[in-house]
This record gives structure tokens, C-alpha cells and sequence, in this order.
């Protein structure tokens, strides 16, 4: 679909910005990098997904590939709609009863993007929080989790944000204990991708 009209024409009308940026793929007579060369003869997948690609703050990366002109491509959007922001979040893989996906693989999924779409939690600025600090927050919201569990309802659950908690202690929000482990579940999501693309920039092999 994005090969068959140009990009704006097909997001804007949803409420969406876009932000396209293009690279030429590394092959023998356009590159001087053997690495890259070779990284992306042995498997082009894998070296598209390791790129990094400066988008505007705010947006987010929808689709990445390449073009059949031979270009290797991202696509991101920042939504000016609630419309665009609903699409933003929708996945069909999670939209019909029969989804093999329980309700609470979805919950964390659309937390998930829900951290991107609002939160700006978006690879780029994932991939600088290297003191781990996405799995930090994580575990202070499993500890208040685990606590409102053991001891019920809490006073006052902000008491509870451990000397973990990476960022602005405004930015700990807990709420109901599977609430709490939803925003755990994404945060580790993030902590995973982020991780995984740290590897694949090292060329190392995930398991």
C-alpha cells in the first residue's frame, strides 16, 4: 500500500503527520563500510531493523522496509487527531474474539502503545535509557503491585515509589494492583526491544 501512493495521501486523511526518511541500502558500488555490506548480504532484514532513523520528536515509527526503488525507508506519524491516536494504538491482531491473545496480553500491548503514542516512549528515546531504566520503573510498579496484594488497599500508594524509580517521582502513577503489573508488563516490553536492538547494532545473536 505505501509503494502503490505517496504516504501523505494515505495518512493524512486519518488525522495523522508524516515523516518519511530514506536511506540507500549498503551494496558494493554505493558503500564504502564492508560491515554493512556484509551485515545486510547476510541477512537485509535484520540490518534494516538495526538502522537508526532521526524522526521529529513526538512521532512514531510505524513501518520501515524497503521501496521498490531499492531504498530502505521509515515511515512515522505523530497524531493530530483522537482518531489518528486511536488508530495509532489499534492492532488487529488483538481486535476479534477469537484472538488466540488473552485480555491480558492485550491490556499490556495497548499500555505499550499507549507509552509510545502519549508518553513518547519511542525507540529513539528507549535506546538512550541505558542504566536500566526502563526495567527499574518496571519493578517499582511490580512492588507496589506486590504489596497492595499482600497488605490490601494503600493510604497513599505514592509512599510506596522505591529509591529505584529512575525518573521524577511525579512520574510514578499507580493505581489498582493489575493496573500497576499492565504498566510493568509494557515497561519490560520496552526494556526487551530495547535490548534487542542494542544486539542486533553490536551484530550479536539474540536467543
Amino acid at each position: 500500500m505505501f509503494e502503490e501512493q505517496p504516504l501523505q495521501d494515505i495518512l493524512e486523511p486519518f488525522g495523522f503527520e508524516v515523516s518519511l526518511r530514506t536511506t540507500e541500502p549498503p551494496i558494493d558500488l554505493a558503500c564504502d563500510d564492508p560491515d554493512a555490506i556484509n551485515n545486510y548480504a547476510a541477512d537485509p532484514q535484520a540490518y534494516i531493523e538495526g538502522l537508526a532513523f532521526q524522526h521529529p520528536s513526538g512521532f512514531t515509527e510505524v513501518d520501515r522496509g524497503e521501496n521498490d526503488e531499492g531504498d530502505i525507508y521509515s515511515v512515522a506519524v505523530r497524531a493530530k487527531t483522537v482518531f489518528a491516536q486511536l488508530l495509532l494504538c489499534a492492532d488487529s491482531t488483538f481486535a476479534h474474539d477469537s484472538s488466540p491473545h488473552t485480555r491480558a496480553y492485550a491490556d499490556v500491548y495497548r499500555e505499550r502503545m499507549r507509552q509510545i503514542s502519549t508518553e513518547g516512549f519511542n525507540r529513539e528515546r528507549d535506546d538512550g535509557y541505558e542504566q536500566a531504566e526502563l526495567s527499574r520503573a518496571a519493578g517499582s510498579y511490580c512492588l507496589i503491585a506486590s504489596l497492595q496484594m499482600r497488605f490490601g488497599e494503600l493510604p497513599d500508594p505514592n509512599r510506596y515509589c522505591d529509591d529505584d524509580w529512575p525518573w521524577d517521582r511525579k512520574w510514578f502513577k499507580p493505581r489498582d494492583p493489575r493496573r500497576n503489573l499492565v504498566k510493568a508488563g509494557a515497561l519490560i516490553l520496552a526494556e526487551i526491544e530495547r535490548l534487542d536492538r542494542a544486539a542486533r547494532q553490536r551484530g550479536d545473536q539474540t536467543s
